[in-house]
């Protein structure tokens, strides 16, 4: 008898486990259905309506999937299921204004989860900071990324734009060169040596380490989804189990390099005209500290090169096919050269029109960032789709959006014109939604150099070389590799070069 139920104890641990493991999952399944707000159909018990993401789709394409049936259904907005965490979508341009701007004060927190003891410097970014704190550090960093900050970034940025120029003459027959890889080694090269002051090599050299960690701190997978929503959902849990989003072995690398070489710059007295010397004056007068900078380097670096480097690869990529475009533009950059005797200059590269025009279009076709997120801090009430519960997550697809025939007829044609001065209704209606950095008091920071640093790549590269698709190997029709937090083609990016 007593050999008997110790047999049937752990049968039943088990059998009451993976009962309240289903009563848990089905309670998530049916959040919509029970407080009464429509709803995406038919949600899986584990994978919601997102069935196949990272491991077959990329997020831009499920979103805009369910943006079309909300839309159909003439919806402001509509709940889905990510894995067991239920989420609204947003797709009123009215209610996202209203929930990125004007309700701000109910809308400050991304929800996003990062261990303090674990992740020290992912805990400290913009991203994950909440509440007051990010205030605080919004206050702080502003003065860093504005105008007078970047203009003297410059320099540096068009030094390695000219690498950059260099090395792509003596590659520019190679037909294996990845170019969504290369513009994410210049614009590495760039935000490192602005960021954490060192000369990172990684145009020349793909096999940095530098390189390396930056590619492990963005990789995407399932495994690091569930856990950002695990924490997210249960954050007590996690803290108490430490859950580790990010690799330690990356954070360790970035806090290192960050502190050696913060203790060089003190003890030669080194001054740079960089963003690390920016936040190094900030931690004199004590407004940070050594985690705080670290923090904050980390977060310029990971926000900023691989966004910029889809953003120029994308570019590339429609000039390439757009033949009158890329003439265009270049005949406009050789005008702009020649009246300041050929030099790049700061004034000059942010102040071509037409290649803000070319800008524009591509982060309407391809926003490297194709959602933003915001967490409801109280119950809000929504017109046509009820009360949402405080503590649920927002997303606003940016994707979506910005392909919706409504705001930009014939949405999959690359057109600049869309974005010059005074734009008809046949390019692009009024009101569009136009939000690659995001809207309101949490839009990017960093916008401002992150534009400097793709334009200067550009000038650069027009000014020197024509660019081509090679059609054997990259497709007329991109689509996005699963894999990536940011669009990336899923085939690759390859071109043909031809010196000027």
């Amino acid at each position: 008898m007593v050999v008997f139920s110790w047999v049937l104890l752990p049968c039943a641990v088990v059998l009451a486990s993976v009962a309240t493991i289903r009563w848990f999952l089905r309670r998530r399944q049916t959040f919509w259905l029970r407080h009464g707000i429509p709803a995406a159909r038919n949600p899986h018990l584990l994978y919601g309506n997102v069935a196949g993401l990272v491991a077959k789709q990329h997020t831009s394409t499920i979103l805009q999937t369910l943006y079309r049936e909300f839309r159909d259904r003439q919806l402001p907005a509509g709940g889905f299921n990510l894995f067991f965490s239920p989420m609204l979508l947003i797709i009123d341009r009215k209610l996202i204004e209203r929930v990125l701007v004007q309700d701000f004060a109910q809308f400050q927190d991304r929800g996003l989860y990062a261990s303090e003891k674990v992740n020290p410097l992912s805990s400290e970014t913009l991203f994950s900071l909440a509440g007051e704190r990010w205030h605080r550090m919004r206050e702080h960093l502003g003065p860093a990324f504005g105008k007078g900050s970047v203009r003297t970034m410059f320099p540096t940025t068009a030094r390695i734009a000219q690498t950059l120029v260099v090395y792509i003459g003596a590659q520019s027959k190679r037909r294996d060169l990845e170019w969504t890889d290369l513009m994410a080694r210049y614009t590495t090269d760039v935000i490192g040596s602005c960021a954490f002051g060192i000369d990172c090599r990684t145009i020349r050299d793909p096999g940095t380490e530098f390189r390396a960690m930056g590619y492990r701190a963005f990789r995407c997978s399932l495994r690091r989804m569930w856990k950002l929503r695990f924490g997210y959902a249960f954050r007590r849990i996690a803290d108490a189990l430490q859950l580790c989003v990010n690799e330690p072995c990356v954070e360790r690398f970035f806090l290192q390099l960050c502190r050696s070489t913060v203790l060089h710059r003190e003890s030669y007295q080194l001054v740079k005209r960089d963003f690390l010397q920016l936040l190094l004056e900030m931690k004199a007068t004590g407004r940070l500290d050594m985690t705080q900078v670290a923090g904050q380097c980390y977060s310029f670096f990971i926000a900023g090169f691989e966004t910029s480097a889809s953003l120029m690869s994308f570019c590339l990529y429609e000039l390439a096919k757009n033949v009158t475009v890329q003439q265009k533009l270049r005949a406009s950059i050789v005008a702009a050269l020649d009246e300041t005797d050929g030099q790049l200059s700061y004034d000059m590269v942010m102040s071509l029109r037409y290649l803000d025009q070319v800008v524009n279009e591509t982060l309407r076709m391809y926003p490297p960032v194709d959602f933003l997120f915001r967490v409801s801090s109280t119950d809000y009430a929504i017109d046509r789709v009820g009360t949402i519960p405080r503590g649920t997550l927002l997303v606003v697809p940016v994707h979506a959006l910005h392909h919706d025939p409504e705001y930009y007829p014939q949405p999959e044609v690359y057109d600049p014109e869309r974005f010059a001065s005074g734009a008809k209704s046949s390019h692009v209606r009024d009101g569009a939604p136009f939000m690659p950095f995001g809207l309101g008091p949490r839009h990017c920071l960093g916008a401002t150099f992150g534009l400097m640093l793709v334009k200067v790549g550009l000038v650069a590269m027009l000014r020197s070389f024509r660019f081509s698709l090679n059609v054997d190997r990259t497709p007329e029709h991109v689509t996005f590799k699963p894999r990536s937090l940011v669009l990336t083609p899923s085939s690759g990016m390859y071109l043909n070069v031809d010196r000027i």
